[in-house]
């Protein structure tokens, strides 16, 4: 049902530390335009746990609103409390998105039997439900065999994996045919290249154009086109791991003159140094006509950094 370039959209902030709507409804409409294939939107690269309930219901509404049915809006519902979630995911429901992606429940550490007994409640709201598990944020590890078990459930239309490596994709193919979307663009190609039918994507936010039609390369069948693509988007990749996700992302998104680079703490704006590292990233895969600060500095300029004066 989801499939291809998927991207996790980050959620713009004003200076004061408002949910900047104005911004965000830009980018729903430049990724609708620039052929995402669906649109995620209060997941981790969102900046989720920072949001109420409130916000975020405002923010799946919006998005509605402005995709217009051109991209498939999926609502980041999940959390640690079965309640909140099911009623989330049901809230979600109502206003019309076309799924929902639900992160395996984090701190609390339940057990596999808590976690099917978890999915089994929101499977009841039936909204197509994408599950996300990524064991590095949430502390939980589940094994192959319970999540091809969760993925019985009628409304889990994929998995996001995001275990770190390609060791589970190959065995939850041996026990079921549920369709896998990469949640780490570095393994995405090689995920694909195993059977997975896309990935949600970090980078998609700066490059939403580029990393479609890597994804739609490979699954057209055009193998050394995706390569070529993925290869060219590598130091990007690198950039955004610079620090925790979504501050480099943020920070690229706000290069592109696209929202601002605030976030809610505890996450900050990355360091100086990386900052620098992100525009030279986004440079190197040729962005750097749709950068919002010149490349060049000054010959005046004695700071290395990506913000003084002369880059204004």
């Amino acid at each position: 049902m989801f499939k291809g370039s998927i991207v996790a959209i980050v959620t713009p902030f004003t200076q004061e530390g408002e949910v900047d709507f104005a911004a965000f409804k830009e980018l729903v409409d430049w990724h609708a335009e620039q052929g995402t294939d669906a649109i995620v939107c209060c997941g981790s690269t969102g900046e989720a746990p920072t949001l109420s309930s409130e916000e975020q219901l405002q923010i799946f509404k919006t998005a509605l609103d402005v995709s217009k049915k051109r991209v498939p809006i999926i609502a980041g519902t999940g959390t640690y409390d079965t309640r909140k979630t099911v009623e989330r995911t049901r809230k979600a429901k109502e206003l019309g998105v076309d799924g929902c992606i639900a992160v395996v429940p984090y701190y609390n550490r339940p057990t596999p039997e808590g976690c099917i007994a978890h999915y089994t409640e929101v499977n009841k709201v039936g909204l197509p439900t994408i599950v996300y598990y990524h064991p590095g944020r949430t502390g939980v590890r589940l094994s192959a065999e319970v999540l091809a078990e969760i993925a019985e459930l009628p409304s889990v239309v994929a998995i996001k994996d995001c275990s770190g490596g390609l060791e589970l994709i190959q065995e939850i193919r041996q026990k079921s045919d549920i369709p896998m979307l990469s949640g780490d663009d570095p393994l995405t190609l090689a995920m694909m290249e195993l059977g997975a039918v896309g990935g949600i994507s970090v980078v998609a936010n700066v490059i939403p154009q580029g990393w479609s039609e890597m994804i739609q390369s490979f699954l057209q069948g055009n193998k050394e086109r995706a390569r070529e693509l993925n290869a060219l988007y590598t130091l990007l990749f690198q950039a955004m791991e610079l620090e925790t996700n979504p501050q480099c992302i943020k920070y690229a998104v706000s290069l592109l003159g696209k929202c601002k680079p605030y976030l809610r703490l505890p996450l900050l704006e990355p360091r100086k140094a990386n900052k620098l590292a992100i525009l030279q990233a986004m440079t190197e895969v040729s962005l750097s006509p749709y950068l919002s600060l010149p490349l060049a500095r000054s010959s005046n300029c004695k700071k290395e950094c990506a913000e003084c004066s002369d880059h204004r």
